[in-house]
């Protein structure tokens, strides 16, 4: 019997032994993936993965930043819900998204909307609505109605009439009032 309770200790030792490691094994090639897929993702693509989940999220273009959390995420267009209501942000270069607070449980699941900023400023052009736009190369606010939305242009007037070309990639975000 003593031979029979060794032997099947060492069975027992080689079988935890094997799956241990085949256990690291497999956590490895989660995290090589994860990885990889982490690489692959662009800017709207971690967008969409901060709105599912709920995230507070700060947005910072230039020296001015706006907080909230993700309404809406896909392509080149985000809309965060902040204080003053809810500002469609266009990620493109300048524009930096932080992770304030990491959230439990809420989240959104996405939804179809417009893919790009030019789209968007579109429908509040169709809305008649005023908008209040930031552009950190101009490091200024621009508040009126939209003229027109070019191929990369937006014209806005503002409250004395005074027309503003803005090109499209100069646009962090708008706010409808």
């Amino acid at each position: 019997m003593d031979g029979d309770g060794t032997l099947d200790d060492l069975g027992r030792e080689l079988r935890q032994r094997v799956g241990n490691e085949m256990r690291l094994e497999a956590e490895m090639l989660e995290q090589d993936a994860a990885s990889v897929e982490m690489r692959r993702r662009e800017l709207g693509d971690v967008a969409v993965e901060l709105m599912s989940r709920g995230d507070l999220v700060t947005v910072i273009a230039g020296d001015r930043q706006i907080q909230g959390r993700l309404e809406f995420a896909r392509g080149e267009v985000a809309s965060l819900m902040t204080s003053s209501g809810l500002v469609d942000v266009h990620l493109t270069p300048g524009v930096v998204l932080r992770v304030d607070q990491r959230s439990s449980a809420g989240g959104k699941s996405p939804r179809s909307g417009s893919e790009t900023m030019r789209a968007r400023l579109l429908e509040h052009e169709l809305s008649s609505r005023r908008v209040t736009v930031w552009s950190p190369a101009l490091a200024a606010e621009v508040a009126g109605l939209i003229v027109a939305v070019g191929k990369d242009h937006v014209i806005l007037s503002d409250i004395d009439a005074v027309e503003w070309v803005l090109r499209l990639e100069d646009v962090a975000w708008a706010l409808a009032d």
